[in-house]
């Protein structure tokens, strides 16, 4: 009874010192702990650690006219004036790593010390917090140990018009864990910022998106997804650039995505996208880094890989993983026509007929696309083609080792012209009917917000296509000594997607501009189109077009055939025209012939003529310089 009674004692005793101790991972009493927070928060005032660039970034904050500001919102700061005030964040950080309040705690489902691993980090080597302070977070640490994380990649994801939110790239962080190397490194995990939105909604997605009203949130999703996604189903390239963090380095930055799970900001496609954050979370892990402020409006993905590769020193190689689509059209454009009809037949029979009278090599080629378009369709339709690819691997087989491997020169992105441009030229008008013929001389200065004209170079852009987005065509002439804004164009989009022998694919442009005295401009049409083995490469497309546009307070329809025909006759050169019969419903119809020709003289900078008849009897005639550049 006597040891009952005395081991009763000694468990209250036990409790109640246990109970004390605050919180119960920490190793003195509660009087202590104050004093030390205290004396952290004292050095924090004495520093003004808040004015500290890692501090700022670590909060995504901007300066503004009016002091500070961050895109995010809600949990990710602690203090009800968190997302403007960094002064206040940061001492109710040091207040809630401190705490035993349960509030924050119930908040973040873990301690907050717990959830801001990398501000714990930076405050504990900026204010030499004692390891007894600080708790053990077993959770987050199997987490971060799991992910094994000793380098940092970014990714580029190719353009792709068929998606409105691919249409300018994408770009990712991928984490590296090295028991991962070779080929297991699709089981890596991939960070991503997007859009929380379905980009089924079509045109209003893109409405949405350009007027910030989707969320955007990072995320963690394995690799194999995302090159799932782009490389086996959407047909996109991949670039992979590797980061020189340090291991230090790289510790931080995993610590920071894991505290940005929680945050959520407006995304807007232009400017708080993808690439924006993912440049903004680079420089939370190098101060010196100043890769964002780069941007003055518009932040396009393949403009942010060409700062970080011309900037930072951040990469000193490039990965190169091509998608299913462009390995099978690469050994489709090597087909000739009588091939490319073969290869109907083989991927519909699983044999070529003997009608064809191919020579076995050119047969060999055959049956090496037919399995490339095999492994397309596998991904695109969840079916398995095994059985057919082992029937045209078979075929293959027999013919033996008589094809040679194919290089194509395929340029990083990187190296492609800046996203921006301005236009500087002279040019004509020509006016002329059956009496008198007139001219009118002007002066040209355009400007480009984006992305890509049809003639220019196309590496890192959808092949033979056209991206112009936001553009102010100004005009003087001379004439009349008058400067009138000619055009603004809204968007000019073509994305000639060709058809091959065994995939039908829908061309398809569209056109929304103002013209000179606030004359509405709008112009769409679908159609086919065709590759042709001439010079480096070579397209013609046909459509049906409808134009509707205003004049002299008239509005004006018209439907018609179009054909336009692309060609870079080398790599430096492009060169398009295009001829449009106009059914006009109320006045006479006209054809219309336009065209132009790019020459690269040098790594964004480009000499353009381009010529057009705008109306019967109407010409327009100029030569322009254009400089590309990130705006």
């Amino acid at each position: 009874m006597h040891a009952k009674v005395h081991n009763l004692v000694l468990l209250f005793i036990f409790t109640l010192s246990f109970q004390l101790k605050t919180p119960h991972a920490w190793g003195f009493s509660f009087s202590t702990l104050q004093n030390h927070k205290n004396t952290y928060i004292l050095k924090a005032k004495t520093e003004k650690l808040w004015e500290q660039t890692t501090w700022v970034r670590l909060g995504h904050y901007e300066k503004t006219l009016f002091g500070y500001q961050s895109s995010f919102k809600g949990p990710l700061f602690m203090d009800a004036d968190g997302d403007s005030s960094p002064e206040k964040e940061l001492l109710k950080t040091l207040e809630a790593f401190f705490s035993e309040s349960k509030d924050l705690t119930m908040r973040y489902k873990r301690h907050p010390q717990c959830q801001f691993l990398a501000r714990r980090t930076w405050l504990t080597k900026r204010l030499n917090i004692a390891k007894e302070d600080l708790l053990p977070c077993e959770e987050r640490q199997a987490w971060k140990a799991q992910l094994n994380t000793q380098s940092i990649s970014l990714i580029f994801a190719a353009s792709d018009l068929g998606n409105p939110s691919s249409s300018y790239g994408h770009t990712f962080l991928k984490l590296i864990n090295p028991e991962n190397a070779k080929n297991k490194d699709l089981i890596d995990y991939g960070i991503n910022y997007a859009a929380d939105a379905n980009s089924s909604e079509g045109i209003l997605y893109a409405v949405k998106g350009l007027f910030g009203m989707y969320d955007g949130r990072f995320t963690m999703l394995p690799y194999h997804q995302k090159i799932r996604e782009y490389i086996n189903l959407e047909g996109r390239d991949i670039w992979e650039y590797p980061l020189n963090f340090s291991s230090a380095e790289v510790d931080f930055l995993v610590e920071h995505l894991l505290e940005m799970e929680i945050a959520k900001a407006p995304y807007w496609f232009f400017t708080d996208n993808c690439s924006y954050h993912i440049l903004k979370t680079l420089e939370v892990i190098r101060p010196e880094l100043d890769l964002s402020s780069r941007f003055t409006k518009f932040v396009i993905p393949i403009d942010t890989v060409k700062v970080v590769m011309r900037e930072s020193n951040l990469v000193n190689a490039r990965i190169f993983k091509k998608s299913l689509k462009t390995d099978y059209l690469e050994s489709y454009s090597r087909l000739g026509f009588l091939q490319k009809k073969a290869l109907e037949d083989a991927v519909e029979k699983l044999v070529i007929p003997s009608t064809y009278e191919l020579s076995k090599k050119e047969e060999a080629e055959v049956y090496e696309a037919g399995m490339k378009y095999m492994a397309i369709q596998a991904y695109r339709t969840g079916k398995d083609f095994d059985d057919q690819v082992y029937k045209l691997s078979s075929e293959r087989a027999v013919l033996g080792q008589i094809t040679d491997e194919q290089k194509f020169n395929i340029q990083p992105p990187d190296e492609s012209h800046d996203s921006s441009a301005i236009y500087l030229g002279s040019g004509q008008i020509t006016k002329s009917d059956k009496n008198n013929l007139s001219s009118s001389k002007y002066y040209s200065l355009k400007f480009r917000a984006a992305f890509h004209d049809l003639e220019q170079p196309d590496f890192g852009t959808v092949h033979m296509s056209q991206t112009e987005m936001a553009s102010f065509d100004f005009r003087y002439f001379t004439d009349i000594k008058k400067l009138s804004l000619y055009r603004f164009t809204v968007l000019d989009l073509i994305n000639a997607n060709p058809i091959t022998q065994i995939d039908k694919n829908l061309s398809w442009k569209i056109k929304a501009a103002i013209l000179d005295q606030w004359n509405p401009e709008i112009e769409g049409g679908g159609g086919m189109s065709f590759d042709f083995n001439v010079g480096e490469s070579a397209r013609v497309s046909y459509f049906i077009t409808a134009r509707t546009w205003q004049s002299d307070t008239v509005m004006h329809s018209a439907v018609g055939p179009e054909v336009l025909f692309m060609i870079r006759p080398m790599q430096d050169i492009g060169f398009s025209t295009s001829l449009t019969y106009f059914g006009v419903l109320k006045d006479e119809p006209f054809l219309r012939f336009k065209s132009k020709l790019n020459w690269n003289v040098a790594p964004n900078y480009d000499l353009q003529v381009e010529a057009e008849n705008l109306v019967t009897g109407q010409t327009d005639f100029q030569m322009r310089a254009v400089k590309n550049f990130i705006f």
